[in-house]
């Protein structure tokens, strides 16, 4: 029989120091990245892995604040979707778009950007696997996986739980816990709960509140159940409500008036007046744009918030309900064990934007989506030590993802289109005599057409299934060298249905009209038509993996690994965009009589244009590491160097209100990761990681073309332009060359039942390109979070003061064009300082 590597606790000394170094032993870390239990230390793969006590004792709420922690992720909540990047790869803002690093939680697959907007609760580990997982985890894992192993209770154990209650700033409170125990000798049942409310962190100018604020419930029930000694049952279902009001965006840059004579000369009526309307009722806007932490719109309420909602549904909010249950179930069967784990996943969210970012009612964004998923995998699992160990397996999963969405846009400006009339008219006419509203002034229309408001209600649906067979297997060749080889192959196949109307407030918003001004004006204005699309479409994929173990000695182990992965293709979710018959922003149709128009005489509603479906992206990953226990256990230093290729790389492109799609030709990322942990005496405790990362497009030469290139050439970056955007050898998104983090833990005792810890953390994250087009507007400025911890605790008690991002770094998220008005930008803020105290009670 061959065996693995001594534990952590076997020594070892360094070879390049003369004494031998003794430190207190580190704690081994387990980790089920390759499907079994392992330490940390024998798994051939570049994993970050942070405990349950770290998550919330730092107040880590959620994912977009854990990435900080992690070199190469990056996740950031978005006007639309959830940014999550690894290694410089992810899937942007389109809601048809898979993940490009899957999350599991409790071995269930998450696929959607909504689903890590909820908050933690009752957590005991997050493994985040760096580069393609594309064996054992499957599909959309093409840059990597997040795996959640949330907190469970056995059979036998004694009643137990806690409770803590924080207060911070921004009228921050946090309360939660947990209770559990054995109930009978073969059932064991834990309930947690997590309560978060906060008075948001960015001051609204206009308004007079403060946006950002959050309301969350979450809470889990767990149930387990040992009959026998070879048969266990594990059952948890989970609910998170989490509701904001208000968003951390607003406006960063605003063109002046001869900012936009020189540079966006060509600018559309609608974003000339929408500039001089800004420039006369607001003329301080443009010094106050990109403020920290402050923001200058109107929420979708128009003039005054006391009228209620100006246009749209919702305000400028979200309110997400998320659903997860899980059965496993394992079954020793002589030396192997059977493991079944079948999984259920739904969310619905409500969201309003207002997507102008802008002091004025112009432009709203309601989007209601609700999904479901059912999944089910069994595998079988080898004991280990043996000469071949293995895991092998069955996935199978359906989901169901619709949603409807409604862009309006208000051509009276709430009434001060009328108001700005009057003010350049000579001899100042009453605003109710002039045209009310944008369209009706204009000239080329003769008085015949002047709605209000404009709408577009767009309905999607897509419905996914997919099925997988995986195995991978170790050879044991020797007590040092191991040869693991894996493959996965998965079929998926997909419908879809897509389906938009245009709207008036003469017909009355959400009400198909077919009056031909409309369809001409949403045309040329907005690049947005009246369809109704349907496809499907099925594709598969064989995925396999190679890696090479050797152990130098007990304690130091390289590893060279290969993978291949793929990301599954689909169907935009985008809105806007012209039907497959014409050009971008034409309308070559003629009016009736009655100035309506008759569709199918026109265009094909039904024929999409080639941007509708993308294709599959796929992965080529190269890894070298290794992963070293020093100073007698009391240090780890591990490594990765990767190369990796990706093609038909999919990206979503801003493009005014709404988003399209391309499959970049291929990408070429290259770095190193380096993590350590020092237990430097029996009291101190350091921690740092670093990365480097160069994430580039190889061929990307029709990328998308910036404000600036669209208002010379209104076609740039499609085949009947005259210019294009060529992205080769440009960074990808969200790829900072260089992030790193550093901690260190501190412990004093007090008496014999008390002592005093201190706690501190640095994140810091270079700059990064954050917009499809790469415009150097929208680079996010390097910065570094500093937070801190303090306090005194006992058996039972804890008490603790705490501050994150004490020094108020200013930090980015997301910049990208600000909705018609050509040449300026927005952008999406993350919090600043905050500080506050936590009281926990251990039972």
């Amino acid at each position: 029989m061959f065996h693995r590597k001594a534990p952590l606790v076997a020594a070892i000394a360094l070879a390049t120091a003369s004494p031998v170094i003794h430190a207190q032993q580190l704690e081994e870390v387990i980790v089920t990245a390759q499907k079994r239990a392992e330490s940390l230390q024998d798994v051939p793969i570049s994993v970050s892995a942070i405990q349950g006590d770290k998550i919330q004792d730092a107040n880590i709420p959620n994912m977009a604040a854990l990435a900080d922690y992690v070199p190469n992720l990056h996740i950031a909540d978005a006007p639309v979707n959830t940014n999550i990047y690894m290694r410089g790869v992810g899937s942007g803002n389109n809601r048809g778009f898979e993940q490009s690093v899957g999350m599991y939680i409790d071995g269930v697959y998450m696929g959607r950007g909504r689903q890590y907007r909820a908050g933690f609760v009752d957590v005991e580990r997050i493994e985040v696997l760096r580069g393609p997982q594309g064996t054992l985890f499957g599909r959309n894992t093409v840059a990597g996986a997040v795996n959640i192993t949330t907190a469970s209770t056995n059979a036998g154990e004694d009643f137990n739980g806690e409770i803590a209650a924080s207060f911070e700033e921004n009228g921050g409170q946090i309360f939660e816990g947990y209770v559990g125990g054995s109930i009978g000798e073969s059932v064991g049942a834990r309930l947690a709960f997590r309560s978060r409310e906060t008075d948001g962190y960015v001051d609204n100018v206009f308004t007079g509140d403060t946006d950002g604020a959050i309301d969350e419930l979450s809470y889990r029930l767990t149930l387990t159940w040992a009959p026998s000694d070879v048969l266990d049952f594990n059952f948890k279902y989970s609910n998170s409500d989490y509701e904001r009001i208000g968003a951390a965006s607003g406006t960063s840059s605003y063109l002046t008036l001869a900012e936009r004579t020189e540079l966006v000369p060509n600018a559309s009526a609608f974003a000339s007046t929408a500039y001089a309307i800004m420039d006369t009722f607001f003329p301080d806007f443009g010094e106050r744009a990109g403020d920290d932490f402050t923001v200058y719109k109107d929420n979708g309420f128009g003039k005054s918030e006391a009228d209620g909602i100006g246009i749209g549904i919702n305000p400028d909010s979200s309110d997400n309900d998320i659903d997860n249950a899980v059965l496993t179930a394992n079954w020793d069967v002589g030396d192997v064990t059977l493991t079944s784990v079948t999984g259920y996943s739904a969310y619905t969210y409500v969201d309003g934007a207002d997507v102008d970012w802008l002091p004025i009612q112009f432009i709203s964004r309601d989007d209601d989506q609700d999904f479901e998923q059912w999944s089910q995998e069994i595998r079988i699992t080898s004991p280990g030590g043996e000469f071949f160990d293995y895991v092998a397996g069955f996935y199978y999963d359906t989901s169901d993802l619709e949603f409807d969405s409604r862009v309006m846009i208000d051509t009276n400006f709430d009434g001060l289109f009328p108001e700005f009339l009057s003010l350049v008219t000579p001899g100042n006419p009453p605003p109710e005599v002039l045209p009310q509203n944008l369209l009706a002034a204009d000239p080329s229309l003769g008085g015949l057409y002047g709605p209000n408001q404009l709408g577009r209600d767009h309905f999607y649906s897509l419905d996914s299934e997919s099925y997988a067979l995986f195995a991978q297997g170790t050879f044991n060749l020797s007590d040092t060298l191991r040869l693991t080889l894996g493959v996965r192959y998965t079929e998926e196949e997909k419908e879809v249905v897509s389906t938009q109307f245009l709207s008036d407030s003469i017909s009355g918003i959400g009400v198909p009209s077919d009056s031909f001004f409309l369809a001409a004006t949403q045309a040329a204005s907005f690049n947005a038509y009246a369809y109704d699309y349907k496809d499907d479409r099925s594709t598969d994929a064989l995925t396999p993996s190679a890696i090479v173990q050797w152990d130098m000695t007990d304690d130091s182990m390289l590893y060279v690994s290969f993978s291949q992965g793929f990301k599954s293709g689909g169907f935009t979710a985008a809105d806007d965009g012209e039907p497959g018959d014409l050009v971008q922003g034409t309308f070559p149709c003629a009016p009736n009589p009655d100035f309506s128009f008759n569709i199918e005489d026109c265009y094909d509603p039904t024929n999409p244009n080639e941007d509708f479906e993308f294709d599959d992206e796929e992965v080529d990953a190269f890894e070298i590491g290794g992963k070293h226990t020093l100073l007698d256990g009391g240090m780890t230093l591990n490594w990765a160097v990767f190369y990796t290729e990706y093609s038909d790389l999919q990206t979503a492109i801003f493009k005014g209100i709404g988003f399209s799609v391309k499959n970049a030709a291929n990408s070429e990322i290259y770095g190193i990761e380096v993590d350590t942990l020092w237990q430097a005496t029996d009291n101190l405790r350091i921690g740092a990681n670093f990365a480097y990362l160069d994430a580039t497009y190889d061929d990307f030469r029709d990328g998308p073309c910036n404000a600036f290139q669209l208002d010379a050439d209104r076609l740039c970056g499609t085949p009947n332009g005259v210019s294009f955007n060529d992205l080769s050898g440009e960074p990808t998104l969200y790829a900072s060359d260089y992030s790193a983090a550093a901690f260190a833990d501190y412990v004093l005792p007090i008496t014999n039942d008390m002592e005093f810890f201190l706690s501190g953390d640095v994140n810091y994250r270079d700059e990064f390109n954050s917009a499809g087009d790469n415009d150097p507007l929208d680079v996010i400025d390097a910065y570094t979070k500093v937070n801190l911890r303090l306090g005194i605790r006992g058996d039972s008690w804890e008490l603790m003061a705490y501050g994150r991002n004490i020094f108020d770094e200013a930090a980015l998220q997301q910049g990208y064009d600000t909705p018609i008005l050509a040449g300026s930008h927005s952008n999406y803020q993350d919090e600043g300082q905050v500080w506050g105290a936590r009281l926990k009670y251990i039972f």
